[in-house]
This record gives C-alpha cells, sequence and structure tokens, in this order.
C-alpha cells in the first residue's frame, strides 16, 4: 500500500509531527508498503525551522524528521505559502524576497499545494495528523 501523509498541527502545540513521523518509521520498516512523501501544511510547516530551540531536555522533533530523512530518504515537503507566511524560508526564497537569512531546514523541501494533490493522487492511502 502507498502512503501519502499530511501534517497540520504545530509541532510544540500538538503531538501531530510526533504521530507522524512514527506512523513514518512503520511505514519505512515495513517493506510491503511505500510512504510516497510527507506533506507540512498549515501549522506543520513549523517543524522545518532550523533555528527552533528546544530545551535540551525536551523532544527535538525536527532532529528527529532529519534523522529519519537521512535513512529512508522520503520526500518531506513543506508548504511554500503557509512557510512563508510563517517566517520559515530556504536559501532561495529568502534571495526572492530580499532577505539576508533563512531557517528553513535542508532535509525540507519547499513545494507548493501541486505536490499535496501529486501526493494525494498516486495514495492509496491518505493519513492526516493535526
Amino acid at each position: 500500500m502507498k502512503y501519502a501523509l499530511l501534517v497540520t498541527g504545530h509541532p510544540t502545540q500538538s503531538k501531530a509531527c510526533q504521530s507522524a513521523l512514527a506512523f513514518a518509521q512503520r511505514i519505512d520498516a515495513h517493506h510491503e508498503h511505500e510512504l510516497l512523501g510527507v506533506f507540512f501544511y498549515e501549522e506543520g510547516v513549523a517543524v522545518a525551522n532550523r533555528l527552533a530551540n528546544p530545551p535540551r531536555d525536551e523532544y527535538n522533533v525536527l532532529s528527529e524528521w532529519e534523522a529519519f530523512h537521512k535513512l529512508s530518504t522520503t520526500p518531506l515537503y513543506v508548504c511554500i505559502a503557509a512557510a512563508i507566511r510563517r517566517g520559515v524560508l530556504n536559501e532561495n526564497e529568502s534571495k526572492r524576497h530580499e532577505l539576508n537569512a533563512n531557517n528553513c531546514s535542508d532535509h525540507f523541501q519547499l513545494e507548493g499545494l501541486g505536490t499535496w494533490v501529486e501526493l494525494n493522487s498516486l495514495a492509496d492511502k491518505v493519513v492526516q495528523f493535526r
């Protein structure tokens, strides 16, 4: 079965990012299933902010997603419009908006909603985490 995940919950205000990660890890561990990609939308885009710095005794969801990406090569997409609106920019968008800094983790790709539509159409099952 082919899965696509949609994450809309903020990483510090809900368990959406953590639950989605656990689900993604389980899919990746079972070779009869395929995870086509994870799309972060609305408040979920905050997970890609590499400048967020939780206290050392708290769960660091960004570093866990980055580790997952390194092991699985599953694409991690961040809605570009939602990200820019919330101040999460990669190097290209930072230059395009004439800003001198960027904060989007290199493990995430800024993409439009067309990418989500494509993932949605290719997947047998879509799971949303709020």
